[in-house]
């Protein structure tokens, strides 16, 4: 598990991590334990978190509780309410929000008051931040469409910046769909194809920026060693697929019987907002700074991820 992140091994250093118990963070933590680093996890559920992650992690229920004398080099914020699951409701909405804003706000504050500033802030976000796009290519710069998910990433990143004020790196992780075992957007996509179905959304024709889990972690760790990254950091693989390409090759690995197309209506019906900002339209997200930066890919195309993930091709 461990052999493919040696790469990143260095000096061992002091990690604050929140969200550590969601889908990246319990793939991340173990990985930043197997290198060394030492751990402080923010925890609403301490006895859980133990048992998952063992006694090397020391836990907090609250960031206002850890002293001023505290020493962190590194931030990593993953905190915040899955989108998906449910209509996006007002009240959801407002929960999305919330839970990203109020945990990143008392992160700029503890900082403010740590005598020892760390060195970087990793903040997680979303491609969500640009909003429902066509096939254009998308870098670090490229255009935002209004949108829910737009102003929730938008206000989320705001949030975070504030830490430069302070002397702190700060990088703003636009993570794509991330494909990973055990859970995530993988075992809700495959759902269809385990029963033999292979399943497009609407006309198939929207982009899916997707990235391996590990890849993930893999760009955390990469950020935090690489002082000349902040800003905006795209965390998808290089080479997008549209959903129809998704769902062709899924199918080489999934043995299914019959074509099912879902047409936008029925989802629109059935889930509502989050239809259209999610499902029916997506973004072509390119990785521009992380390439420029030279960093490699464990699983660059589709058939990579798929492969590890899943296994080999079906005969």
């Amino acid at each position: 598990m461990l052999t493919q992140f040696l790469r990143y091994q260095g000096e061992a250093r002091s990690v604050l991590v929140t969200g550590g118990s969601g889908f990246i963070g319990k793939r991340l933590v173990p990985i930043l334990l197997g290198l060394n680093h030492r751990v402080t996890l923010l925890s609403r559920n301490v006895p859980r978190d133990a048992q998952r992650f063992g006694d090397a992690v020391q836990f907090v229920t609250d960031l206002s509780a850890i002293e001023a004398a505290a020493r962190f080099e590194v931030i990593i914020n993953l905190a915040g309410e899955p989108l998906a699951g449910q209509r996006w409701t007002a009240q959801r909405k407002g929960r999305f929000l919330q839970s990203r804003l109020a945990v990143t706000a008392a992160l700029c504050q503890l900082i403010e008051r740590l005598g020892r500033k760390p060195d970087v802030l990793i903040n997680g976000s979303a491609i969500g931040f640009y909003g429902p796009h066509g096939s254009e290519p998308l870098d670090e710069a490229g255009a935002a469409v209004p949108s829910f998910s737009h102003e929730l990433c938008r206000r989320w990143e705001e949030a975070a910046l504030k830490a430069e004020r302070l002397g702190v790196r700060v990088c703003l992780l636009r993570i794509g769909i991330v494909l990973g075992p055990d859970g995530g957007p993988l075992a809700e996509l495959r759902r269809p194809f385990d029963c033999g179905v292979a399943m497009q959304i609407a006309d198939g024709r929207q982009w899916m920026s997707w990235i391996h889990l590990d890849d993930v972690v893999a760009i955390i760790l990469y950020v935090v060693r690489n002082r000349a990254i902040s800003g905006a950091v795209n965390t998808v693989a290089p080479h997008p697929v549209s959903n129809a390409e998704f769902a062709y090759a899924l199918s080489a690995y999934l043995r299914t019987y019959a074509k099912v197309r879902v047409p936008a209506w029925l989802l629109r019906l059935v889930v509502g907002e989050m239809a259209d900002e999610v499902l029916v339209t997506g973004q072509r997200v390119i990785p521009a700074k992380l390439q420029g930066a030279g960093f490699e890919f464990m699983h660059p195309t589709l058939p990579l991820a798929l492969e590890d993930l899943i296994g080999p091709p079906i005969s």
